[in-house]
């Protein structure tokens, strides 16, 4: 009697430390790192892991574990867990008899699932695996502590993929999912204070669409905001991980490219020029055909120090490219001011 009060008194220090550090994560991926840390101190003797729901709504990624080598698949369907299917917990004494399907490997031990959902959202999934071989109260026991754990980490990551919404919202245009006005003002800022303080060069483009107006005029405007959107996602997935893309404000684009030079800025705004000349503009079954766009560039610190300078030489070098013929890419000078 005297061990088992003692053992929870334990659990019951464990958890309340993980919802100490959970309340503290700023990311997801922080909450990651201390479910692994204190996972294995609440579980001793079992392995596990925790998944989470990927972006598109069917499958699960395993994104912590503890103990070794827990045998569930690194992606998995969310069919594959009958915790997930039933909206409740799922253990098996007999792995011989247990519905699960998303573990690696035929397993010989029993399993504990419970899902994490919050309001009817599913989040993720806390999978125990191999528990010592207790029954009775301990396996109660077991049971509730995994239901209470469950609880505090479903609880942790709705409030940061909330927190992590309304940043997006705050940070982010809503049509083409790039960076916003505020927010590439914010960063031209500090990366240029990143440039001056180790001395690496900076690059700013400034791009709009050639003729967008007579796009939606031709195609209407749900065309035009098709045409935006597949904008905003080429420029996402073909820029560096570290480049910021930012839409300015209608069909007026910033890319802020940290650590290129202004002849590697040149080169590589050449190469999104091409790519988008290369897209076939859709909207619904209706191919539009294909756009073209014009292209100023500056870089620091050849060309200014503060933001306000940057952004008024690559305006300046856009509309030369207007003036020259649209569909180019032009490098800021002086005599276009």
């Amino acid at each position: 009697m005297v061990a088992e009060l003692q053992r929870r008194d334990s659990e019951m220090q464990l958890l309340n430390r993980m919802n100490d550090l959970l309340q503290t994560c700023n990311t997801q991926e922080e909450a990651y790192k201390v479910i692994a840390l204190l996972g294995g101190e609440l579980f001793p003797g079992q392995r596990g892991c925790i998944a989470v729901l990927q972006a598109s709504g069917r499958n699960l990624e395993t994104v912590a574990r503890w103990g070794d080598e827990t045998p569930v698949e690194p992606i998995f369907s969310l069919e594959d867990c009958w915790a997930l299917r039933r909206g409740s917990f799922y253990e098996t004494i007999d792995p011989q008899v247990g519905l699960c399907c998303h573990f690696s490997r035929q397993i010989e031990t029993d399993y504990l699932c419970t899902p994490l959902i919050v309001k009817g959202e599913v989040l993720g999934l806390l999978c125990l695996v191999g528990a010592p071989a207790l029954g009775g109260r301990h396996q109660v026991s077991r049971r509730q502590l995994t239901v209470m754990v469950g609880e505090s980490i479903k609880l942790c990551l709705s409030n940061l993929k909330l927190r992590e919404r309304l940043h997006a919202q705050a940070t982010h245009d809503s049509l083409t999912g790039l960076f916003n006005r505020r927010y590439m003002e914010d960063t031209l800022w500090r990366e240029l204070h990143r440039s001056h303080r180790r001395n690496s060069p900076l690059g700013v483009a400034m791009i709009d669409l050639d003729h967008f107006k007579r796009f939606n005029d031709t195609f209407g405007h749900d065309a035009g905001d098709s045409l935006l959107r597949e904008l905003g996602q080429l420029l996402r997935t073909k820029l560096r991980q570290s480049d910021i893309s930012c839409r300015y404000g209608g069909e007026e684009f910033v890319l802020i490219l940290p650590d290129s030079s202004l002849a590697d800025t040149q080169q590589r705004v050449e190469q999104i020029r091409g790519l988008i000349k290369e897209l076939t503009i859709r909207h619904g079954r209706e191919l539009l055909g294909t756009i073209s766009v014009s292209a100023g560039i500056a870089a620091a610190p050849e060309h200014g120090s503060t933001a306000a300078e940057l952004l008024r030489a690559a305006d300046n070098a856009l509309y030369a490219a207007k003036q020259a013929g649209r569909d180019c890419v032009v490098v800021y000078h002086a005599k276009q001011s």
